[in-house]
């Protein structure tokens, strides 16, 4: 590497790694102060799924911190650049989506109350009941508090295969197919099995309030250490602004509409991933973005503190479709019970 490339990597105000050929080339100062197993010519950490994507951005989580991170491809290589991720989640962005939200809410439960439109009553209440309890764990962990963390070793094949069983013919009603397909018949990792539902519920369901209409794909595959499990869909390419927000997660972008939600599930599910010392990026190119969920198949690291607040209290709700509420039409909620 030449010393003009030194000196441009140098001059990054964050983290900068450079990765040729599978191994890194190069590592800013800064880089190495995170983390010094950042050595060149070695290979890139196994938490962070690399050679997946050319371009992407997410979480990963080395030892107990959080990083945020974007790579970008150039001419020959790749190029990383992270930093500890906030350690408060939520935005104001998030914040003002929701209130806008809740106030779409409220109008719609005055025009259309049980005895005119049940359905579209039902599916609103399902929705906002989904908001605050997003709300509550954003703020928990905003706080500093996790939720109930208890791993065990869980077939990952296996609840994956679970939870796109009972989604798939709701999502159907919606216009849209869900494709599951596992490489190895069970991938056994340590894990939460009710955080790790949640997670999957939040994928599925960001992917399904972008597409719209078509087929979501889900496959997981075991890599060394690491269970991938990538989805995609038949969506269109991501514009410019979606580009942007992209590259800049954590910053405040414009607030989401009603209809497209606070944009909390990818935080909470990124807040997930971080618990279970794994990673989600976010990978695009000439198609629609695909989710990359990378989590480790070994032991988890020992000294990890959690405190035990309650996930989600449901009040007997079917978490399902309270995770789907904002992907389903309203026909979906006319035999929902909400007792």
């Amino acid at each position: 590497m030449s010393d003009l490339n030194h000196l441009l990597l140098d001059a990054f105000p964050e983290a900068a790694v450079l990765i040729r050929q599978g191994q890194i080339a190069a590592a800013n100062p800064m880089a190495r102060h995170y983390l010094p197993q950042l050595e060149p010519g070695t290979a890139p950490p196994p938490y962070l799924p690399l050679e997946e994507a050319s371009s992407a951005s997410g979480t990963f989580t080395a030892g107990l911190t959080t990083y945020s991170f974007t790579v970008t491809q150039f001419s020959d290589g790749l190029l990383l650049l992270f930093r500890p991720a906030p350690q408060t989640a939520l935005t104001d962005a998030q914040l003002d989506g929701a209130l806008r939200q809740l106030r779409s809410f409220l109008a719609e439960f005055m025009t259309k109350g049980p005895g005119q439109d049940s359905a579209a009553f039902r599916k609103s209440f399902y929705r906002m009941f989904r908001l605050v309890d997003n709300l509550d764990f954003m703020r928990l962990a905003g706080e500093g508090c996790t939720p109930a963390f208890r791993p065990v070793t869980i077939d990952l094949a296996g609840l994956c295969s679970q939870m796109a069983g009972q989604a798939s013919p709701l999502l159907q009603q919606g216009g849209i197919t869900l494709d599951f397909r596992s490489d190895p018949a069970s991938l056994l990792i340590p894990g939460d099995s009710a955080l790790l539902q949640r997670l999957l519920l939040e994928l599925i369901s960001n992917s399904a309030r972008a597409l719209g209409r078509g087929e979501i794909r889900m496959r997981l595959r075991s890599r060394g250490t690491r269970a991938l499990l990538t989805l995609s869909d038949s969506g269109a390419p991501p514009t410019q602004r979606q580009l942007a927000a992209m590259l800049q997660q954590d910053a405040d972008h414009a607030i989401p509409s009603p209809q497209a939600g606070a944009g909390l599930g990818l935080s909470i599910a990124r807040h997930i991933a971080a618990l279970h010392g794994g990673s989600l990026l976010v990978e695009w190119g000439q198609s629609s973005p695909s989710m990359i969920l990378s989590l480790p198949s070994g032991p988890l690291d020992p000294r990890a503190t959690l405190s035990s607040p309650p996930l989600q209290r449901d009040g007997g709700l079917s978490p399902l479709l309270v995770a789907l509420a904002d992907a389903l039409p309203a026909e979906v909620f006319a035999l929902a019970d909400l007792d």
